[in-house]
């Protein structure tokens, strides 16, 4: 390093790039026809930059009424709409939104949220919902026995059907339909109790029902114009008493069901029914049943822009007129909320206002890229898609943060970037979005203001990033990555490459089919004869095998076949002796350190550490291991179950240093995805430095050990709840050695949160 100062934050200042194309001229002001209009038109629209500014908010706007605005890729915006009202139009309206990116075809925009995407609904607790609206409303017989029954953790539903039959539903107001359903099911102690549990509703008429029968039997039932036909019966021992999981599935004209811990499990053609928000509870007569945890879920996905989650209000919340172009009286109007469909709008010859959160991503599904520069219209559609005549669209131009990545980090990873080509060029290892998880390599040539993908033609097949770790050599990013049961061996060549560079040059090549770990980890080493050191879970314990350097796989071999601990969570450095050092974790709370010598065979372990975290998520309580080339030793650091952070070292003639404490604060553990510590460490030299992403706030400190010490921790980040984090020491456009690095700023395992950052001399 030039100066022996602590190293200090150099985050890139934020600059807008170009744009592709000038914004339109400014609208000329709108004037109501003379004679009133026969058809609805959009009025106005203005688009607010402040996502978290209540609904009705006065200010929090990036532009005038009816004028372009610019806003940035990963965060989330909201565009107000004003409509009035045509004298031909039937009442009630319900509008939707399309959108169109550089001038290209006009598509719906599809309600996805963000950051994590997710389509789930959880049933709410109690008797009736958050507009004091019964969860539970009866279609046949008498909900007048059945009630929520409180519990010292949350509680569940008893009904009870009486004299008469019981089918009771629950229809929860969700603009999306669930093709999953889940919950459990506590049959009572009747010799043949029987319970039903109803989906792909329609009307009492018209549904599917799981029917679970005491002692043993389990049937799928169809009701067509009110006949119950059979579908399928299987047998099942059915306990009085004890909860019992049932999961439903429909996809592609077919159901699933699961029951119990797939103690039974069969699928049957449903092609009459179709998934609806509803979920029912069917009783005969004189019988009960408990029920809790009824969750409904679909498949979510990652567009290029979607409708999301307001956060800040209900869907449905009432509007009031900001944008005051229309000079028809108002009428009403509402937010939106992760829903593509605005409530149904009595116009009564005046006009409304609506307001659509959205977010426009820089990396979504199938790896789609949206540039700086790309501009986005939007319009709303009444039913039937006829778009709504308006002066002007409603538009945005996107712009990208310096240092903005996107995407969506690698799950429990170790070293995955930013690697530094010779020519200054640097690489990430990601994904572009949670739905599509897909591995990417993507580059920066400017330093890491701006990033893109590489090769992407031609990127891996295998998806699932649970494990994965890699390491630059010659030109080379070498990659290992484990799935559930498959472990994969991948190699990128960078731009200095002398051989195809900024290429793919190993795709999916399988290393083991080991049993599947608790969690799925990986690491790998390069020796200087180019053989590679794989290690990574299988079940209980950890294996590797070495690939030598004409590209055949070696047997595999068990580093540790201990009973009664799982062992997880390894690290790998190699150092100029061909020696590749490994530590790892068991589950009784120790931490273990062996050798792979050059000959391939391993050291006797040595016990490092024995105040680890023991629980299923403290497996990842080693960051990556440091080779330090002045002295020859290596250098593991460590969280032990004080949350806090410690080192330890040991040389070529094995003799191991005292633990020091790098730092008070505490560390987070598995702050989402990854059963890791929240850290990440890098040598200089013999210089040490470590981030880490202090428990409790989510702010990211570093630390540094020059000598013996560990300096005081200072925050670099604090606008961000930080969740990942990991770097490499590079070299700086201006010659400065600097510890660049990636950090997840908070996407709660989605994506859009990816960022860039480096520190360097002060």
């Amino acid at each position: 390093m030039k100066n022996p100062g602590i190293l200090a934050a150099g985050l890139f200042a934020l600059a807008l790039a170009g744009c592709a194309d000038e914004p339109p001229p400014a609208p000329a002001p709108f004037t109501e026809p003379a004679a009133p209009a026969t058809s609805d038109r959009q009025t106005a629209f203005r688009v607010r930059a402040d996502f978290e500014a209540d609904l009705n908010a006065e200010g929090g706007w990036a532009a005038g009424v009816n004028q372009p605005a610019t806003v940035e890729a990963d965060r989330p915006f909201r565009v107000r709409f004003e409509v009035a009202a045509g004298d031909a139009e039937p009442d009630p309206r319900r509008f939707q939104l399309q959108v169109r990116r550089n001038a290209g075809d006009w598509q719906a925009l599809a309600a996805e949220d963000f950051p994590y995407p997710l389509k789930v609904h959880e049933l709410p607790s109690g008797e009736t919902d958050h507009r004091s609206e019964p969860v539970w409303k009866p279609e046949t017989g008498s909900l007048a026995r059945s009630r929520w029954v409180s519990e010292a953790a949350s509680g569940h539903w008893r009904f009870d059907s009486g004299e008469q039959p019981l089918l009771a539903i629950s229809q929860p107001a969700i603009e999306w339909q669930p093709s999953e359903f889940s919950l459990s099911v506590r049959l009572d102690d009747q010799p043949r109790a029987a319970a039903g549990i109803v989906f792909a509703y329609r009307d009492r008429d018209h549904h599917a029902r799981v029917d679970l029968i005491r002692p043993d039997t389990v049937r799928l039932v169809r009701v067509e114009s009110g006949e119950t036909l059979l579908l399928a019966e299987h047998s099942l021992a059915l306990a009085s008493g004890e909860w019992l999981d049932v999961a439903i599935e429909i996809a592609a004209g077919e159901v699933g069901i699961e029951i119990g811990d797939e103690a039974l499990a069969f699928s049957e053609p449903l092609t009459s029914q179709r998934p609806t928000p509803a979920l029912g509870v069917h009783l005969p007569a004189g019988h009960s049943v408990g029920l809790r945890d009824p969750v409904l879920e679909t498949e979510a996905r990652s567009p290029r822009a979607s409708i999301i989650r307001a956060g800040g209000f209900e869907h449905g919340a009432p509007t009031r007129d900001l944008l005051s172009v229309s000079s028809l009286p108002f009428t009403g109007g509402a937010g939106i909320s992760f829903a593509e469909r605005t409530p149904a709008w009595s116009a009564e010859g005046g006009h409304g206002e609506w307001s659509f959160p959205i977010v426009i991503r820089r990396f979504a599904d199938e790896a789609a890229f949206n540039e700086a520069g790309d501009r986005f219209d939007f319009r709303l559609v009444a039913a039937g898609g006829v778009p709504l005549p308006a002066q002007v669209p409603a538009t945005v131009t996107l712009a990208v943060p310096q240092g903005h990545l996107g995407g969506t980090f690698v799950e429990t990873p170790m070293r995955v970037g930013p690697w530094q080509a010779g020519n200054g060029s640097l690489y990430f290892i990601m994904e572009p979005s949670e739905t599509w998880n897909r591995i990417m390599i993507v580059k920066s040539s400017d330093g890491g203001r701006t990033w893109r993908e590489v090769d992407g033609s031609r990127r891996p097949e295998t998806g699932d990033l649970e494990g994965l770790g890699s390491t630059l050599v010659d030109g080379r990013i070498h990659i290992l990555h484990q799935v559930s049961d498959e472990v994969f061996y991948h190699v990128f060549n960078t731009s200095d490459h002398a051989q195809d560079p900024d290429t793919w040059a190993v795709r999916d090549e399988r290393v083991a089919v080991p049993k599947p770990p608790p969690t799925q980890v990986a690491d790998l080493a390069v020796r200087s004869d180019g053989s590679v050191v794989a290690v990574y879970g299988a079940e209980k314990t950890i294996r590797y095998r070495i690939r030598s350097p004409e590209g055949h796989w070696g047997e595999e071999r068990a580093i540790d076949d201990r009973d009664g601990a799982v062992l997880s969570g390894p690290s790998i450095v190699v150092d100029r002796a061909d020696r590749v050092h490994l530590a790892y974790t068991a589950s009784d709370g120790s931490g273990w350190y062996r050798r792979i010598e050059p000959d391939d065979s391993a050291s006797e372990a040595v016990r490092f550490a024995s105040d680890l975290g023991t629980a299923d998520h403290d497996v990842g309580a080693i960051l990556p291991l440091l080779h330090r080339p002045e002295s020859d030793s290596v250098s593991i650091i460590y969280r032990a179950r004080d949350g806090r952070l410690r080192e330890r070292s040991v040389d070529n003639g094995d003799a191991w240093s005292e633990a020091l404490i790098v730092a008070e604060r505490t560390v987070v553990q598995n702050a989402v995805d990854s059963d890791q510590a929240g850290a990440d460490a890098v040598a200089d030299g013999n210089t040490l430095h470590v981030l880490f992403i202090e428990d409790g706030t989510g702010d990211l400190f570093h630390a540094a050990r020059r000598g013996t010490a560990w300096t005081e921790a200072r925050r670099i980040v604090t606008d961000s709840d930080v969740q990942w984090v990991r770097g490499t020491m590079i070299e700086s456009e201006d010659g400065e050695r600097v510890y660049g690095f990636v950090y997840d700023a908070g996407s709660d395992g989605g994506s859009g949160r990816i960022r860039y950052m480096q520190l360097g001399n002060r």
